[in-house]
């Protein structure tokens, strides 16, 4: 689709290749609303003593790209199964909240805090304000409403509603059986609806002034995924070994969209990023597609996407350019040669005369063959040095604008010397000649390949010789 923008080393330790050596993983990622933060979470899988590590980055505007700002050692007793950020104005440091899950049946609020020492290195860093849980049950999802001031957490088979200033508990939904697996709110008009997928295949959207079940769909969803710029939620299920989309408003029971068979790998993410410029054609069908475009990534690290138009027409000519070049391998002996070298004319200052180049030297046969072939099946260097230097020669094909006036007039002076040539030989022929004059003449003339190889000594420049 597009460019690799930016390459973060989050764990930060070498990479030791050796047999049942236990690596650290990276397994979530979460960013801001604005990008400004990013959050990362790595673990690494020890029986004696696990390794769990959640990093907060700043984006740095000078050297653009992420520092590290907090390194929390373990932050919960056990795996984080989930973590979100609220999505607010980010202007004021205050209004940033992180909240993570996890399977130790707790829920924690990260805050920024302001450090009063004045030899501290940073200004800011983050520290825990708060935790929650509900009847010692694991936690295993978060998302924040629209505007943040609601907080849903599902423990296993309940989703509670939490107030994001008191940190009340407001109240829970419950659809047994099964454990809730995916979780997220509406928004714009459908911002009183809660959303939940549970893992025994079912669909479910609460009303959140009513605290009533709305309705319900018996769907194996793996993804849930809201539109931001809409209420329009992408829901992608896995079904008979195939993935299959469907989107829907949370006031609609009904789907607007539903794709079969999207594709054969199951669809781990998902995600909507907002157009540059809205779309004006296309039919009804893709509406909910005029905003935003929606992402996939499958099970295989395949990154997929929906389309309305044909490949061709989605790509500018200064794309296709773009990834023609980035198609190409880039080496540094490419790099000291020039990926291009273009034919130019120049004016040489000292005799003020056109100069007509020479072909360039990659262009030449003996060149390229030195390059290209292979080292073992490359000819000896006896053979290859010869046409290399001849390679290197400077033909007088390579005259000045003068020169090559002056060779046409000899040109013109020499086909009259054949022409006037040729009446005496058809004069002498008419007279009565001997044979042994005629064998004569013979011997004097030379063979058309002698007068070839003859020409090409003539057109070679041997001043260089000079130099020594």
């Amino acid at each position: 689709f597009g460019l690799i923008v930016l390459q973060l080393d989050i764990v930060q330790r070498q990479y030791i290749h050796q047999a049942g050596l236990k690596q650290v993983d990276l397994v979530k990622v979460a960013f801001s609303a604005q990008g400004k933060w990013l959050a990362t979470v790595e673990e690494r899988e020890e029986v004696t003593d696990p390794e769990l590590q959640l990093k907060l980055w700043f984006y740095d505007e000078e050297t653009q790209s992420f520092k590290l700002n907090t390194r929390i050692n373990m932050p919960h007793d056990d795996h984080i199964t989930d973590m979100c950020f609220r999505d607010m104005d980010e202007m004021e440091d205050d209004s940033l909240i992180l909240v993570t899950t996890g399977r130790d049946c707790v829920f924690k609020v990260w805050v920024m805090v302001e450090d009063t020492d004045p030899e501290a290195q940073q200004r800011l860093s983050w520290s825990c304000d708060f935790v929650g849980s509900y009847h010692n049950y694991q936690a295993t999802n978060c998302c924040f409403s629209e505007d943040g001031s609601l907080l849903a957490v599902s423990f296993e088979g309940t989703a509670t509603v939490w107030d994001s200033v008191t940190w009340d508990l407001k109240c829970t939904f419950c659809h047994p059986p099964g454990k809730i697996r995916n979780i997220c709110f509406g928004r714009l008009t459908c911002s009183k609806y809660l959303i939940g997928a549970t893992d025994h295949g079912f669909l479910c959207c609460w009303n959140l002034l009513s605290c009533a079940l709305e309705w319900s769909a018996h769907l194996n969803i793996l993804v849930l995924q809201p539109d931001p710029l809409s209420e329009h939620i992408a829901a992608v299920s896995w079904l008979s070994k195939e993935s299959s989309l469907f989107v829907f408003k949370p006031n609609e029971p009904r789907p607007i969209y539903i794709q079969r068979n999207l594709c054969k790998e199951k669809i781990q993410l998902a995600a909507f990023v907002p157009r540059d410029e809205p779309e004006t054609d296309g039919s009804e069908k893709y509406l909910w597609l005029r905003r935003s475009q929606l992402f996939f990534l499958t099970d295989t690290q395949e990154l997929m996407t929906l389309s309305t138009k044909p490949l061709e027409e989605r790509l500018t000519a200064s794309s296709k350019q773009l990834a023609v070049e980035e198609s190409l391998p880039v080496t540094p002996f490419s790099l000291l040669l020039g990926k291009h070298r273009r034919q130019q004319s120049q004016e040489d200052i000292d005799l003020g005369k056109l100069v007509i180049h020479n072909k360039q030297e990659q262009d030449s046969p003996a060149v390229k063959e030195l390059l290209h072939t292979p080292a073992h099946v490359l000819p000896s260097a006896s053979f290859l040095c010869p046409i290399f230097i001849k390679s290197l020669l400077i033909s007088k094909e390579n005259k000045s604008a003068e020169e090559v006036a002056d060779e046409v007039e000899m040109e013109s002076e020499k086909a009259d010397d054949d022409s006037d040539e040729e009446r005496d030989v058809t004069e002498m022929e008419q007279e009565d000649t001997s044979p042994s004059e005629l064998l004569g003449e013979m011997t004097c003339k030379l063979s058309k390949y002698q007068e070839k190889e003859l020409r090409k000594i003539r057109k070679m420049d041997y001043s260089w010789i000079s130099a020594f």
